[in-house]
């Protein structure tokens, strides 16, 4: 259990296009909306969302 606490995420970064980045965020949103349909849990899909709107 305590090694978890020191564990340092990994950071990834990526260069998007114009049209990559639309494409993204509109598979993102298409994700998210068919796990919410399902019941399901979407917001590890939301945080990817944020980041990737915030840049």
């Amino acid at each position: 259990m305590f090694k978890w606490i020191f564990k340092r995420e990994k950071k990834v970064y990526l260069q998007l296009t114009d049209e990559e980045y639309r494409l993204a965020r509109k598979y993102l949103l298409d994700w998210r909306n068919k796990l919410t349909a399902q019941g399901r849990d979407a917001s590890p899909v939301n945080e990817l969302l944020t980041k990737l709107i915030a840049c």
